[in-house]
């Protein structure tokens, strides 16, 4: 299974200054974060997110209301740890929606080569809380529930103790949010028109991982 990407706007602007960065010198702090998101990036398209550690995410009366959002742990800085319990330092979170639909004469038909489509909303430190970096971003706000996730489960990993099998680490697929489809009609070329170039964080997505990707077994 591989997926269409998506990145929220606000990611894409810091992505782009990550990028710059490492053009002008990969060893660097931020060269190592951009080296990093391209690879958990490739997986996340691949469907390799089982490379990483992953979580759904939940709600709660201090959090952001995110159950159809996952994150994965990502590996960028050494940070202590140890051998079973590694410190990833940086999570992505990200959402999954339905394949866009194909239209013929007029009729929506039914096409088995259709991705389905993941958002990334937020690549950061964990200091910094990606989570609620991702909440602010989606306009939810802390501590109220969304009357547009009613009914759905998230949290598949408790806050304390170990996984239980069989839960399920990546978000709930869900139907295409207006917003997102916005921004794919946006950033897609016309019929008939040439294509658009990529963004930066899209366009690198698609190169082979390079050598020494991370996969983070943080637990």
């Amino acid at each position: 299974m591989s997926y269409r990407l998506v990145v929220h706007p606000e990611l894409r602007q810091e992505v782009s200054r990550l990028h710059a960065a490492w053009k002008d010198d990969p060893s660097s702090d931020a060269g190592r974060e951009f080296e990093a998101f391209r690879e958990a990036m490739t997986a996340l398209r691949e469907g390799r997110e089982g490379d990483y550690i992953g979580k759904q995410l939940s709600y709660g009366p201090s959090s952001h209301d995110l159950r159809d959002a996952a994150e994965i742990k990502v590996d960028v800085f050494n940070e202590g740890g140890t051998r079973d319990r590694p410190r990833p330092s940086h999570r992505i979170v990200y959402r999954e929606f339905d394949p866009l639909p194909k239209v013929e004469d007029g009729r929506v038909v039914r096409d088995p080569n259709a991705q389905p489509v993941r958002q990334i909303v937020a690549f950061n430190h964990r200091r910094d809380d990606p989570a609620a970096i991702a909440g602010d971003r989606l306009g939810r706000i802390r501590g109220q529930q969304d009357r547009n996730l009613h009914g759905l489960v998230g949290g598949g990993r408790p806050q304390v103790g170990p996984q239980r099998p069989g839960a399920q680490t990546t978000p709930h697929r869900l139907p295409m949010p207006q917003d997102v489809l916005h921004q794919i009609l946006r950033d897609s070329p016309a019929a008939g028109s040439a294509p658009k170039p990529a963004s930066v964080p899209e366009a690198n997505v698609n190169r082979p991982p390079g050598p020494g990707a991370a996969k983070s077994r943080d637990r």
